[in-house]
């Protein structure tokens, strides 16, 4: 008897430790699309210089965008917060049906009970831009790091030239508001306009 409540407190435990985020763990888990026709090779490509040390090299890849391939072409970004880094996209062959997996960003390390998740300060001038941007991705939450986090949903980001997706992550909650979530706005001319997200006051 003694041996078998020592085996099921082992499995317990080692159960709790499997399901405990790690500093390697994705920050988001994103649906695959998936379509019969395979992508077509990858395009060679010259990266330009650096715009800064801060900015991270996007790799040109095909995505799936209307109904077939469309080439996203490499690009320097910036990433949403300290911590990040970028998980560029793919395609894989599964069973003869191609899977794609979208590019985005996620957290290096677990974050922290303590930390509040601080957006950057809001533009004079809202970003407003001609190009719809794509449907937002299902993402699949991670188990969360602690009680009372607050999931932060991603979103396109514009980076110029094209969208680029934004993954959500937890934070700590900030105590008295709400999260309320990036969103993009068309207006009476057809543009797009960028709402950022923002802490909101209950």
């Amino acid at each position: 008897m003694r041996t078998m409540a020592w085996f099921k407190s082992f499995l317990l435990i080692a159960l709790a430790l499997l399901s405990l985020p790690t500093a390697t763990a994705r920050a988001q888990i994103v649906p695959p699309i998936q379509v019969e026709i395979a992508p077509p090779p990858p395009r060679e490509e010259r990266r330009s210089i650096a715009p800064s040390p801060n900015h991270t090299w996007i790799e040109g890849h095909w995505a799936w965008r209307g109904g077939r391939h469309a080439w996203m072409p490499g690009h320097w970004a910036m990433a949403p917060g300290a911590g990040y880094v970028w998980e560029q996209a793919r395609w894989v062959n599964q069973g003869g049906h191609w899977s794609f997996y979208e590019g985005h960003w996620r957290m290096n390390v677990a974050p922290a009970p303590t930390v509040v998740y601080e957006p950057a300060p809001p533009v004079a001038q809202p970003m407003v831009i001609e190009s719809e941007p794509p449907p937002p991705i299902a993402e699949v939450r991670p188990v969360s790091p602690f009680g009372g986090a607050v999931w932060i949903p991603g979103y396109w980001e514009w980076h110029g030239h094209h969208h680029v997706w934004v993954g959500g992550h937890w934070s700590a909650p900030r105590a008295g508001f709400a999260w309320e979530p990036h969103r993009w706005v068309r207006d009476p001319g057809g543009h797009w306009r960028m709402e950022e997200g923002h802490w909101r006051r209950r």
